[in-house]
């Protein structure tokens, strides 16, 4: 009966020290840290903090044993200090939410929590920097200047950071209240990290999370407190030289994303925004590497992505403006492409920005380049400093199909493609400085208007042509003054499409097998040239610079003009003549002449008539058989018979012949003449 007493007893101490606990004396207490920015006052807690460990040494330790909410008067971490988040108990999954009533947390020492913990919140409306600090978590964490105060723990389970609201975006300075992570912060969450803000800063530091999340303020939040949201040029998320290791997803409603000076991503990208976007514009000389697919759409005036390696494919799009892509090396597809989803005016202009495609410097992708644009497409170097055109090259692995809907495709650098390029304007011209080599297997070319390059006038250089005609948007219908060159390195081209005009030059052997065009220019000096397949025109004039030419034998719809070996003069093969062999090599024909490389051309035709193949040679005299004669077949017939020819007496002995002195010589004279030699016969009288 005592040892029953005793345990009640025991039980009920236990059972009030589980109460006390429980009920969370925790309200005012100050846990030590950050003193040099205004300390750590836990205003109060919900139920599952369960105990403090470490107040006033640097560090402290928080227990939970379920979802709590924290209420801080201020938060602040100090440079060695550190502030730990523990699930104890067995307690697991937990979230756990600090909000903070003043001023900015500042965090210049660590912020941990173990494994039981599933989230961790810190949400301060006055903004939070991270100064060489270090955050750790096993699980997802969360940074935000939203008002999170009315969250209730109950519902943090279910707590989703979307239907919550801003208390203010902008500071007293007028300044957007920001996240900020600088000087070697460093960041390792085991799940997902997102920063949810007015305004991002990060720089010179790393983040390490399965995906890195970084959301800004849209347009409904500036409305809903009457504040005046940033322009499409405001930077509102900027990230400087950072290493990420993990997915990167950017959300920017309102304001422009910049990443400056190089860093690396070692994930996916994707960049949602409505503002300007500036991926390495400034870089001082620094690298922008990304390991992972990087996928972009904006709606502002400009977006640039500059000297940037990206391991895998690129995406990007911009509805709003100017899209420069230059010195970028893509190691799989890359796609870029302006819409016309807005207009937007750049500082001081009157006029909306051209929705216009640069694809500038040394840029390589591996895989297929597709460029799409509103308006122009550039290809080629350019100085905006000095606003001239710079030098540069273009390399595509597979196919570079570029398309203008309302502007030029313009080429003034060497271009290169493993398959095929393809150039279109809608509405306006396909055109180079006259300068640009453009090399692959095959070739499209297609424009409202002329096909070609550009030369130079009294008044003006071709480069200063070239900017003049795409600023201005200068329509060319057909070749104006001396008509310039596209320049190619050989191979076939498969479509030239235009009402008017075109002029291409071949630096290698060439075959047109395509065209639904006006007059067709083209040479290719002391090379070969075929023009066959479905090629419609109104006339092709081939340079007398031009090797060999074959066409289809076969009557055509185009007049062919080229300059004959037989006397330099321009020959006119007109459509629907067929080319023979009496009008290429027959006597007084087109070749009948001696070529001279560079100034005359050779026009292959069909063969000439095939002469009969002669009959079989007559058979020759025969040797005469000298044994094929009457004497020496009577002679072989006594052999056969064995009769002893010493006793025969015919006339055939007297047809011996005999020498001068009458002795026979056993030497027969035949009726043909010759000899044959037998054996002598006596005579019998």
């Amino acid at each position: 009966m005592k040892k029953l007493k005793k345990s009640a007893v025991v039980l009920c101490a236990v059972f009030a020290s589980m109460q006390i606990t429980m009920a969370g004396q925790f309200d005012g207490v100050d846990v030590g840290l950050g003193k040099d920015f205004g300390g750590s006052q836990i205003n109060h807690a919900t139920d599952g903090l369960v105990g403090i460990t470490g107040n006033g040494t640097g560090n402290v330790g928080l227990d939970f044993n379920s979802n709590t909410h924290i209420n801080w008067d201020n938060l602040n971490v100090g440079r060695g200090e550190s502030l730990n988040f523990n699930a104890v108990d067995g307690a697991n999954n937990l979230t756990i939410l600090n909000t903070v009533n003043k001023g900015m947390t500042n965090v210049y020492g660590s912020i941990n929590a173990n494994s039981g913990i599933g989230q961790l919140i810190i949400a301060n409306p006055n903004g939070v920097l991270f100064d060489g600090a270090s955050f750790t978590t096993a699980g997802d964490a969360m940074i935000t200047t939203k008002d999170l105060t009315g969250v209730k723990a109950e519902d943090l389970a279910k707590f989703d950071i979307k239907n919550e609201k801003f208390s203010n975006l902008y500071n007293d300075e007028g300044k957007l209240i920001p996240i900020e992570i600088r000087n070697g912060s460093t960041f390792n969450v085991g799940g997902d990290y997102s920063i949810v803000a007015a305004g991002i800063k990060a720089a010179n530091s790393t983040i390490t999370a399965k995906n890195v999340k970084l959301i800004t303020a849209n347009g409904q939040d500036y409305l809903a407190l009457n504040q005046k949201a940033p322009t499409k040029h405001q930077e509102v998320t900027k990230l400087t030289a950072m290493n990420i290791n993990g997915n990167l997803y950017v959300t920017n409603e309102a304001g422009a994303l910049s990443i400056e000076n190089g860093g690396n991503i070692n994930g996916n990208v994707k960049i949602n925004t409505e503002g300007n976007v500036n991926l390495n514009k400034v870089n001082d000389g620094k690298k922008l590497t990304i390991k992972g697919d990087v996928d972009v759409k904006g709606n502002g005036a400009r977006m640039y992505l500059r000297n940037a390696d990206v391991d895998g494919n690129l995406k990007m799009v911009n509805g709003g403006g100017f899209l420069d892509v230059g010195d970028v090396h893509v190691t799989k597809n890359a796609e870029i492409k302006t819409t016309n989803e807005s207009q937007n005016y750049d500082n001081n202009c009157h006029e909306p920005v051209k929705h216009f495609v640069h694809v500038i410097g040394d840029t390589k992708v591996d895989g297929n380049l597709t460029v799409e644009s509103e308006n122009n497409i550039h290809i080629g170097g350019y100085d905006y400093d000095a606003k001239k055109l710079a030098d540069g090259k273009l390399t595509v692995g597979g196919d570079l199909t570029a398309h203008a809907k309302n502007g030029h495709v313009m080429t003034t650098i060497d271009t290169t493609a493993g398959n095929k390029i393809s150039l279109k304007s809608d509405n306006l011209n396909v055109l180079t400085d006259g300068k640009a080599t453009l090399t692959a297997k095959e070739y499209e070319f297609s424009a409202n208007g002329y096909i070609g390059g550009l030369t130079s006038t009294d008044n003006m250089s071709v480069d200063e042509k070239v900017v003049n005609i795409m600023e201005n948007y200068i329509h060319i219908p057909d070749t104006v003054g001396t008509p310039g060159n596209i320049n190619i390195a050989g191979g076939t081209i498969t479509a030239i499409n235009t009402p008017t005009n075109a002029n291409i030059l071949s630096k290698g052997d060439v075959k047109l097998t395509g065209a639904n065009a006006g007059t067709i220019n083209i040479t290719a000096p002391n090379k070969y040239m075929e023009i066959t397949g479905d090629v419609h025109a109104k006339d092709i004039n081939v340079g007398k610079e031009t090797d060999r030419l074959k066409v289809d034998f076969a009557g055509r719809d185009y007049n062919l003009n080229y300059t004959n070996i037989r006397d330099n003069k321009v020959v006119t093969v007109k459509g629907n003549e067929e080319v023979t062999y009496e009008l290429t090599n027959g006597k007084g024909g087109h070749n009948d002449g001696t070529q001279l490389k560079g100034e005359n051309t050779y026009l292959v035709g069909p063969e000439g008539p095939t002469p009969p193949e002669p009959g079989p040679d007559p058979d020759p005299t025969p040797t005469p058989d000298p044994d094929d004669n009457e004497n020496v077949k009577v002679l072989r017939s006594f052999e056969n018979k064995s009769v002893d020819l010493n006793q025969v007496y015919t006339p055939v002995a007297y047809a011996a012949d005999l020498d001068d002195d009458k002795i026979d010589k056993g030497v027969r004279k035949n009726v043909d003449g010759s000899v044959t030699v037998v054996k002598a016969f006596p005579m019998i009288n």
